[in-house]
């Protein structure tokens, strides 16, 4: 699933689940308890097997949804309903349901001559994530006291699925161009700010990872079996920074940390970009010191939300 149709996802969802709250314990007497049954009835049995099913079909049909919408790129903005229904593999009157509901949600819009395009939503939910989103509030301000003191440019990334994305870029240095610019995926076996996330993933997640993708991480130089690929993780948690050179863009390094709660949990990386060059062992940890503080601080204020 791409980012736009993640962005998408709660908007396409019929109804949202209400909070629980759990308040203080009632007394006994105010409940009614009903004697417990050992029985189900055919017919219970039966709806409770429809219930499930319609539960199944309705996720089902999001992620058919989601798929549509992750058919749009830079590189192909705008599909013909057609075009959609070959790519989808699904009838014309499935791929004309599709198109109804997502337009009518504001995520597909008409482009002329039968082409659709992303629609406004999109903007309106991009909008509501920059304002409110608590990593984008703490994240450019310890950023740009890190700039200042290093001289270079940052980019705060998180990630979803086997993707990592950047959500903001800071610098003091135009002459920085990196290619990960805001909202554009990238995978998680290749470069500082992908590796730094990577290597901190629990357990349980990096074995899925692995039996999953294993001839990329076998490409990617990180291990061609489960062991070497759990020591390699092992060894970038041990030193507590990953340190990439040229591998997003040619003409670039990247010094990485993770970005940690107080709880353990991972929230994404923060990345010092700078031009390639070798970095002598006095000035690597310079740059480690100062973007694992702006990462703490980050997390710190995270914390306190």
């Amino acid at each position: 699933m791409g980012p736009l149709a993640a962005a998408a996802r709660d908007h396409l969802v019929g109804m949202a689940v209400p909070e629980i709250t759990i308040g203080k314990p009632r007394a006994r007497a105010e409940y009614a308890v009903p004697a417990k049954r050992s029985v189900t009835t055919a017919d219970e049995a039966s709806f409770e097997a429809e219930a499930g099913g319609a539960v199944a079909a309705s996720q089902s049909s999001l992620e058919r949804l989601l798929r549509v919408i992750d058919l749009f790129t830079p590189e192909r903005p705008q599909w013909t309903a057609d075009e959609i229904g070959d790519a989808m593999g699904v009838s014309r009157a499935t791929q004309y349901r599709y198109l109804r509901r997502l337009t009518a949600a504001g995520l597909l819009a008409a482009a002329g001559d039968g082409s659709y395009r992303l629609g406004p939503r999109f903007i309106v939910i991009d909008r509501q994530i920059r304002l409110s989103d608590p990593l984008l509030q703490s994240g450019p301000p310890a950023m740009a006291r890190a700039c200042r003191e290093l001289g270079h440019a940052q980019l705060l990334c998180t990630y979803f699925g086997n993707q990592v994305l950047c959500i903001h870029q800071e610098t003091v240095d135009p002459s920085i161009r990196s290619s990960m610019e805001r909202g554009r995926p990238f995978p998680l076996f290749r470069g500082s700010p992908s590796r730094s996330i990577l290597a901190w993933l629990p357990d349980v997640q990096l074995r899925n990872l692995f039996l999953a993708h294993a001839p990329a991480i076998r490409e990617a130089g990180l291990g061609g079996t489960w062991n070497e690929f759990r020591q390699w993780t092992r060894k970038v948690r041990a030193e507590g920074y990953y340190v990439g050179r040229g591998e997003i863009d040619r003409d670039l390094m990247g010094v990485a940390v993770p970005i940690l709660r107080a709880s353990g949990g991972l929230v994404g990386s923060l990345t010092t970009i700078m031009p390639l060059h070798e970095l002598a062992p006095e000035e690597l940890q310079r740059y480690v010191r100062v973007t694992r503080a702006a990462a703490e601080e980050i997390a710190t204020h995270l914390d306190r939300r």
